[in-house]
């Protein structure tokens, strides 16, 4: 199993110090924020939820393509046998790629689709985070459809990805009688 020390060592050899990593520690540094708050009424493996939150958007030392950049983690981390980080790297976008979507971009014929509570948390905390700062999933999706407008599959599944963010959201908020949108702006 990855510790959190690993993924940082990951981060650190792939990204280099880039912008981008500032973008990924945010993401993981809010993850354990909301889990302090989530693990009162649900079972969540924290160790697992830093390291894959640290680590979901890797594949940018190889693209900034919003679907490929997941792809390329999943290609890294694999091959690193870290099975469980690299499936939360393809599954976090768009809230995942059915098979027959993921071959398209060259995964394996599985649904890269999140299940567990870290693998849909993941990109939760994601488009809660703009660059390095929490912001509302309103503002979020705007931004990202207002940076990949040209590209009409990223748009059809953004929407979807939208509409299973605020669910999921919703649910947690539900769960824990609080805002978890307010949790984070919070941080």
């Amino acid at each position: 199993m990855m510790t959190y020390e690993k993924a940082l060592e990951i981060l650190n050899k792939y990204g280099g110090g880039s912008a981008w990593t500032q973008h990924c520690l945010a993401v993981s540094n809010m993850a354990m924020h909301l889990s302090e708050v989530l693990t009162q009424k649900f079972v969540i493996n924290i160790e697992f939820l830093h390291c894959a939150s640290l680590l979901h958007d890797i594949g940018r030392y190889v693209s900034h393509d919003p679907i490929m950049h997941g792809v390329e983690g999943y290609k890294l981390l694999k091959a690193l046998n870290y099975k469980e980080e690299a499936f939360v790297c393809a599954s976090h976008i768009l809230y995942g790629l059915p098979r027959n979507e993921a071959v398209q971009f060259g995964l394996p014929a599985i649904d890269f689709e999140p299940k567990s509570i870290e693998e849909k948390l993941v990109p939760l905390i994601d488009f809660m985070i703009e660059f390095d700062e929490p912001t509302t999933l309103d503002r979020r999706f705007a931004s990202l459809r207002e940076r990949n407008f040209k590209n009409a599959f990223f748009m059809k599944k953004l929407k979807e990805a939208e509409k299973t963010a605020k669910d999921f959201m919703l649910q947690l908020s539900e769960e824990i009688g609080e805002s978890v949108e307010k949790i984070a702006l919070s941080f």
